[in-house]
């Protein structure tokens, strides 16, 4: 029915663009209804979000929240999804942005409903909704109805004038919507002053009309009935809930009482809750007489109780016949582990006790949960288990390590580590899951040691690991081949690591373990990049992540590594808008994965894109915030990568004393063994030592180019040869580099080292000047000075410096006389 004031009142708070309409009343005074009645004569699309208790994960609340706005916006927060997908949560203060962010791109009013917000009280979660309250993005209407008024900013939203409010006052039916709801809704006429009468001693309350309308149409004496009962409105509906229960047969109360468990009805699901073989149409018959019941998929059948009648209905059923509920549960799970959906069977066996059939399935579905975006909640599930039960389950141990593994925790991990050892001495050598679970312990042990950079010891573990993996294990298989392929890169064993991470890829894809394939992914792109193979990183990097993001719509762990390195290929190829394009993406996602490994390579990546455009600026801003991720969480090793890079900007502002200091830090000095692990330094000392003219710049290039040679790291090599070209090397090592790099594409390597890039059988340049390179040039022409230029087009005087080096670079000259005449004959001014 239609309750024209209030939908009035509805309408005013939507045009006068506040950010908040509040419903707050007790449990059945027709919150749902009245909304969702009003929202079908709106023109705007709204999402709807019915919460339980279960939404007070940080995650899940805002998976949920996301799918339902891209029921009416699809593009809404897509990479955030992706990374809740695969159970990872941002910070609080990168969660606020996206989602503002991706609000202010809107371009017309959303309305976007929270039901039962009473079953929220998580801290993190009313943290997230109190600063997007506070950011009120223009275009959203948030509606929250709630039992209860939540702990939001409500004071100070009220007095700014950006909240309305809709209360129990207000929702109270008045003997007239009385009247029309006992026409309208139950179909049946009573005289005006039973309808006023029942009014009054129900205060208007919905639930309580509807309940005494369900009896009142079989009554033949409604007058008498209705002077009957009194009282507040929890006595009145435990009262009318037995009293409409008593007006069913009783097979139908015993089917009310025992689907009452269900947070959702469909007929099979019913069926084997309670042995009967008619649920489907029971469930018609029930909505049929507004018993209420909510339907919730036309097409499929689903339905579920009020949450108000349900829980009388569960009251009902604790006082009747409690030792029904256990078992109850326990066909309810049993049908749900049929259906293959394990974490609605987890959660009633949860209900049902915490016995040996639930450390079973818990050990059954375990990689599954771990891998399909309900890590957290498994490992909350396992710490929650009695420790008498966990202990006998060397499953659920090395799972739960697995768990901490693969969020970072590995302090945590290597304590639960000891634990799943000792799980394990309760079995006896012979039993058949014992070697499988060896190879496990291995394995995890094998990650482990990695993390704290004892490699030898991690391949070691890793092989043994491999070795006592049986044929038909696909899942180990992955797993083994993942350890021992990261532990073989990190030792610089390329073809090794690459045959096993192949194998972990294949794996994965078997089982549709993206974890794991997106590891193995991320680490062969690593190793592509070190042998120069650009085309096959951008091949396996590209179908990953199709797979990964747009198939499966899911970010896993990494998935910033594999972007990253795809960025670095483009920029290589001397595609720069999609370069930046794709590292930016990178680095949104390792933002929102709260990945810090990631975070750190993404933008010591977008850092040399920003070098090579000229933005000196931007790649020291860049390498700040890498640095600053890298003091608080950022693993060992990636502090090498980043001084790389950082010695190369310093090169390129000429700031060469800091550039040694900072190389000095490191250990690894120009005289010492040049390995796989430090290439990279070397690689920075000797664009230091060719900046300060070093006699022995040479001498260490050869070294380099010896080396990479050796284990064929034709990335190292080319850079080696492109600045053993300029330490002294000459034409003869440009040549090589050039004959090197013709295959696979590369371009910006030697524009990025100065190399003349000039044809002198040609009056064409090689490489093109960018745009504001043309830009400065043009300016130099008309005589501005560098302080000038620097003004004019809004940069500093590094800037200007480095992009006026480029132009001489590529033109082939020293000064600026020559550099105006040479654009001059080249007509680029």
């Amino acid at each position: 029915m239609e309750r024209e004031a209030l939908f009035e009142r509805l309408n005013q708070n939507l045009q006068s663009d506040r950010i908040l309409t509040l419903v707050s009343a007790p449990a059945g005074y027709g919150k749902s209804t009245l909304v969702n009645t009003w929202l079908t004569q709106q023109s705007l699309s709204a999402s709807w979000l019915t919460l339980d208790d279960k939404d007070n994960e940080l995650g899940r609340f805002l998976m949920y929240l996301i799918a339902s706005i891209q029921q009416v916006e699809p593009d809404f927060c897509g990479d955030l999804f992706t990374v809740l997908q695969a159970d990872q949560v941002p910070p609080p203060d990168v969660l606020v942005t996206t989602l503002v962010e991706d609000m202010l791109k809107w371009t017309q009013k959303r309305i976007v409903v929270l039901d039962d917000f009473h079953c929220i009280h998580n801290p993190a979660v009313l943290g997230v909704l109190n600063h997007l309250l506070i950011s009120q993005p223009p275009l959203l209407h948030l509606m929250i109805l709630t039992r209860e008024d939540p702990p939001l900013p409500l004071a100070r939203l009220r007095v700014g004038g950006q909240m309305s409010e809709i209360r129990t006052l207000d929702l109270r039916f008045s003997s007239d919507e009385s009247r029309q709801f006992f026409q309208k809704v139950i179909g049946i006429d009573l005289p005006q002053p039973d309808i006023q009468s029942l009014t009054s001693r129900t205060e208007g309350w919905a639930a309580g009309l509807q309940l005494a309308g369900l009896i009142l149409r079989d009554l033949k004496d409604p007058s008498t009935f209705i002077r009957a009962f009194s009282g507040g409105h929890r006595f009145i509906l435990s009262y009318l809930t037995e009293e409409v229960l008593n007006h069913q047969t009783a097979e139908v109360q015993d089917f009310l009482l025992q689907t009452s468990i269900l947070s959702q009805l469909c007929g099979e699901l019913c069926d084997a809750v309670t042995g009967r073989t008619d649920s489907a149409e029971q469930l018609e018959t029930l909505y049929s007489a507004n018993l209420f019941l909510i339907l919730l998929d036309e097409s499929d059948g689903w339905y579920r109780y009020h949450p108000l009648f349900a829980e009388m209905l569960q009251s009902q059923l604790r006082r009747r016949a409690p030792h029904l509920i256990a078992e109850l549960h326990r066909r309810a799970s049993g049908w749900f582990e049929e259906q293959d959906m394990p974490v609605y069977s987890i959660e009633h066996a949860l209900v049902a006790g915490r016995d040996a059939s639930l450390v079973g399935l818990l050990e059954k579905h375990s990689w599954q949960l771990l891998t399909r975006g309900y890590s957290q909640r498994f490992i909350m599930w396992v710490e929650e288990l009695p420790p008498e039960l966990r202990r006998l389950s060397p499953i659920l141990n090395t799972s739960l390590v697995w768990g901490k593994i693969l969020h970072g925790e590995y302090p945590q991990a290597a304590s639960d580590l000891i634990e799943a050892q000792e799980a394990l001495e309760n079995l006896s050598p012979e039993h058949p899951k014992r070697q499988i679970i060896e190879a496990e312990l291995l394995a995890l042990q094998s990650f482990i040691a990695q993390a704290r950079g004892e490699v030898e010891e991690a391949l070691a573990l890793a092989e043994k690991a491999k070795s006592l993996v049986p044929p038909e294990e696909i899942r180990m298989k992955g797993s083994t081949a993942l350890a021992y392929g990261v532990a073989c890169r990190m030792l610089g064993r390329f073809e090794e690591a690459i045959e096993s991470l192949n194998e972990a890829i294949q794996f994965g894809h078997e089982l549709e373990d993206h974890i794991t394939a997106m590891v193995a992914v991320a680490h062969l792109s690593l190793i592509f990049l070190r042998l120069g193979e650009l085309h096959r990183l951008a091949a396996v990097a590209e179908v990953a992540i199709e797979r990964a993001e747009k198939i499966s719509r899911v970010a896993p762990l990494m998935i910033g590594y594999a972007h990253a390195a795809l960025g670095e290929v483009y920029y290589e190829w001397g595609e720069f808008e999609k370069a930046r394009s794709i590292l930016s993406h990178a680095i949104r996602l390792a933002t929102l994965a709260n990945h810090p490994a990631s975070l750190i390579y993404s933008k010591i990546a977008m850092a040399r894109l920003c070098q090579g455009e000229g933005d000196l600026e931007a790649a020291e801003q860049s390498l700040a915030e890498a640095y600053e991720i890298l003091a608080h969480a950022g693993p060992a090793w990636a502090y090498l990568d980043w001084v790389a890079q950082q010695v190369s900007l310093l090169v390129a502002q000429g700031k060469l004393q800091q550039a040694e200091s900072l190389l000095i830090s490191t250990k690894i000095m120009p005289e010492s063994e040049v390995t796989y692990r430090t290439e990279g330094i070397h690689l920075a000392w000797l664009r230091w030592m060719i900046a300060h003219r070093h006699p022995e710049a040479l001498n260490l290039a050869e070294r380099i180019v010896k080396e990479a040679s050796a284990g064929k790291r034709n990335g190292t090599l080319l850079r080696a040869l492109v600045l053993g070209a300029k330490a002294g090397g000459g034409v003869e090592w440009l040549k090589q580099a050039k004959t090197l790099a013709a295959a696979e594409g590369y371009q910006r390597i030697f524009l990025d080292e100065g190399c003349e890039l000039i044809s002198t059988s040609s009056s064409e340049l090689v490489e093109p000047l960018s745009e504001r390179e043309l830009e400065v040039l043009r300016l130099l022409a008309q005589g501005l000075t560098y302080t000038e230029i620097a003004q004019s087009l809004f940069v500093s005087i590094n800037t200007v410096r480095h992009h006026i080096k480029n132009i001489y670079s590529k033109l082939g000259v020293e000064k600026q006389t020559q550099a105006v005449q040479r654009a001059r004959e080249l007509k680029l001014i």
